[in-house]
């Protein structure tokens, strides 16, 4: 039998054991695969928002393969803790370093190619679903099937070099061990674990400020951001290790409680589980925080941000010193025509008023324009009649009509009667709509600017001429003899680059999370052994069946929902901090709905697992 078939069959031996990982690293690597086919897409190689999509991704590619390396590194030094009687053996019958070295290559490198192999095939078959979801979720012309020779190559090659370096980098783990150390393997005896009282309260007050301070009315800035994420991680790092095994012991002093039924068994081995895993479940409950936590704020932000209402798809507000003003204008006409964008022009004279005051509220930048001109664009406003002194407030302003509400311009010693409250039609001022006299009134003492408002019946199409008008006109971030605002950029900043997060933080969150739950699965496999020996001797003194499945059950239960229940209750915090901070609505639901659909996943993950561990422990105690 040669090497490679000996790495085989111990595969095929250990193939409960090894699930999870091939699993896990199979998602992973469909994941990257199909994010590289949207990488490599020919479809992407032209413009703006493809641009963007295309950068997106390739940040995301990163971060999937980043944290392949932990979750690879992971998973191959706890297979290796759960071997080393068998290398001990091995070793004993004459194997060398170099050979075991081979052995774990060789083991390793099959499970990839098969992870790597499942992986592109399951992420071609559902690449056209991707592609779907993407450019639906996206708002971006549909993206055709191709041959993804360039995303097979990068898949491959990075993969295969990964496993491979994974495998001759964890045999330092056993290399320094003595034969003795690899026979006894795991089976050394365990002292009672121990708390610090010191320690247990500093976990409750780090957990006590961490979770207060947005309840308190706390302002979460970026310094106090900073404690509520450092108190919430040493917190956590605590609860594992300090006061969750006090709040086992407080169980175990109630004697009658302790004794009943199979507690006496489930809260003694929880004990040692919770403190002998503590790193195991903060490293689950972080990286499942950090995945709700984004999720949450990805689709909150989403939600909060819709299409925005605006009258004008594209303005211009040209001031009085503006020499390139018929130039710039010329510009965005030549623009629209050459892509045949229909388009409607309307020009009219804008006076920009500095400070001006509303329910005792100081504004500023707040745009005049003459009742006659905007009535030409907007027929709802041609039913009103303004009389002298009477105004429309097109904004976002809102309040009582029929010139209850007055705005003050102060340097212009004028007082305007709101008539009524409109939507807004300007994305770069709040918009007062005045009388022919009040505007000719208001001219004599403030210079006169042009505002240019274009309709555009198809203004999602013009986002990359809106970037490239943006350039030509204001030249950089501030311009003072010019303003230019687009409808397409600003749908593309708040509707449709949320959106792009979600669909990618959706997917590197699912990943997250499904190794987290193999994380727990590799814990509970690396104590099977021990487990088995544990069961069959209470078996032998009148332990049942239904009384070993229903410890195991809870034992397993909280395993692996302890540490999601606290990822929940950290971003829930997190988010509550957010809402309080940027005002969002509908925080409770959105992220209710998220957190939801994480629950099913790992509830799926949690049945499937413990089926697997709950009949490999009947093999062996009761058949």
């Amino acid at each position: 039998m040669t090497f490679p078939q000996f790495a085989f069959k111990n595969i095929t031996r250990n193939s409960r054991s090894y699930f999870a990982f091939y699993l896990s690293s199979s998602f992973a690597v469909m994941i990257f695969y199909m994010f590289a086919m949207f990488i490599f897409h020919p479809g992407l190689d032209t413009g703006y928002i493809n641009s963007a999509v295309k950068k997106a991704m390739t940040y995301a590619e990163f971060i999937i393969f980043g944290f392949s390396i932990f979750f690879i590194l992971y998973s191959a030094s706890a297979f290796l803790k759960t071997r080393k009687k068998e290398f001990g053996i091995l070793t004993i019958q004459g194997a060398s370093r170099k050979q075991l070295r081979l052995l774990i290559t060789c083991e390793n490198v099959i499970i990839g190619l098969a992870s790597i192999l499942t992986g592109i095939i399951c992420g071609t078959i559902l690449a056209k679903l991707f592609f779907t979801a993407g450019t639906y979720i996206v708002e971006m012309e549909p993206l055709k099937l191709y041959l993804p020779w360039k995303a097979f190559a990068l898949t491959a090659g990075v993969f295969v070099v990964l496993f491979f370096w994974i495998s001759t980098f964890t045999i330092r783990i056993i290399r320094s061990e003595e034969i003795i150390a690899l026979l006894k393997g795991s089976d050394k005896p365990k002292k009672e674990p121990k708390t610090s009282v010191l320690f247990t309260i500093l976990c409750i007050l780090f957990l006590g400020i961490a979770f207060g301070m947005a309840p308190l009315g706390v302002k979460i800035d970026s310094n106090n951001a900073m404690i509520m994420l450092v108190f919430t991680v040493i917190g956590t790092y605590l609860f594992y290790s300090q006061l969750s095994v006090w709040i086992l012991k407080l169980f175990k002093r109630n004697k009658r409680y302790y004794r009943k039924g199979t507690n006496l068994l489930w809260i003694s081995d929880l004990m040692y589980h919770v403190r002998d895993n503590s790193r195991l479940f903060f490293i689950v409950s972080i990286v499942s925080t950090v995945a709700f936590t984004a999720t949450s704020s990805l689709a909150l932000l989403s939600s909060v941000f819709p299409s925005n209402e605006i009258h004008y798809e594209m303005e211009l507000i040209s001031s009085p010193s503006n020499e390139k003003e018929q130039e710039q204008v010329r510009y965005i006409q030549q623009q629209l025509d050459e892509q045949k964008i229909k388009y409607v022009q309307y020009e009219m004279e804008a006076l920009n008023i500095q400070e001006y005051e509303i329910r005792e509220f100081t504004a500023y930048n707040l745009l005049v324009l003459p009742y006659e001109e905007v009535a030409l664009s907007l027929p709802d406003i041609q039913k009103l009649t303004l009389k002298d002194g009477e105004g429309i407030l097109l904004g976002t302003f809102t309040g009582p009509d029929n010139g209850k509400l007055q705005i003050e311009l102060r340097k212009q010693n004028m007082n305007i009667a709101i008539q009524t409250f409109e939507e807004p039609i300007s994305m770069l001022r709040e918009v007062l709509v005045v009388g022919k006299r009040d505007f000719e009134k208001l001219k004599q003492n403030i210079g006169v600017n042009t505002f240019y408002g274009f309709n555009i019946p198809n203004w999602k199409d013009t986002l990359d001429i809106s970037d490239k008008i943006n350039s030509h006109v204001v030249g950089g971030l501030y311009n003072p003899d010019v303003e230019y605002s687009s409808k397409a950029q600003i749908y593309f900043e708040q509707v449709q680059v949320p959106s792009l997060s979600l669909f990618i933080g959706l997917f590197v969150a699912i990943i997250f999370v499904l190794a987290a739950g193999s994380f727990l699965y590799f814990r509970l496999y690396t104590d099977l052994y021990e487990d088995r020996k544990k069961y069959k001797s209470l078996a032998k003194i009148g332990l049942s069946e239904k009384e070993m499945v229903k410890n195991a059950t809870i034992q397993i239960a909280i395993l692996f929902f302890l540490p999601f229940l606290m990822a929940i209750i950290s971003t829930g915090f997190a988010i509550y901090a957010l809402q309080q901070d940027g005002g969002f609505e509908k925080v409770f639901q959105t992220t209710s709905l998220t957190i939801s659909g994480f629950v099913v996943l790992q509830f799926l993950y949690f049945i499937i697992i413990r089926t697997s561990y709950i009949k490999n422990l009947k093999d062996y105690v009761y058949r």
